[in-house]
């Protein structure tokens, strides 16, 4: 099993960049549609790696560990900011 921890290892970290990307693309110069599109594309990502995650560890604990990634990885940001 060692192979599938550092795969989802793997996945993890993806999805937590994608997630920063995304998080990027809000405060982005970019407007409008141009947006939009570039942060569809990072959610379609993020779900990709999710259900590819989901071959190793199952469905709700992908979504789960999904959901704690975006809300470590946005919380991060909002701390940030408030500095």
């Amino acid at each position: 099993m060692r192979g599938g921890e550092s795969e989802v290892a793997r996945l993890r970290q993806r999805i937590a960049e994608e997630i920063e990307s995304m998080q990027n693309g809000f405060s982005g110069f970019a407007a409008g549609v141009a947006r939009h599109d570039f942060i569809r594309a990072r959610m379609e990502q993020i779900g990709d790696h999710q259900d590819e995650l989901a071959e190793y560890i199952g469905d709700t604990d992908a979504a789960h560990l999904v959901c704690e990634l975006y809300i470590h990885v946005m919380g991060n940001d909002s701390q940030n900011s408030a500095q």
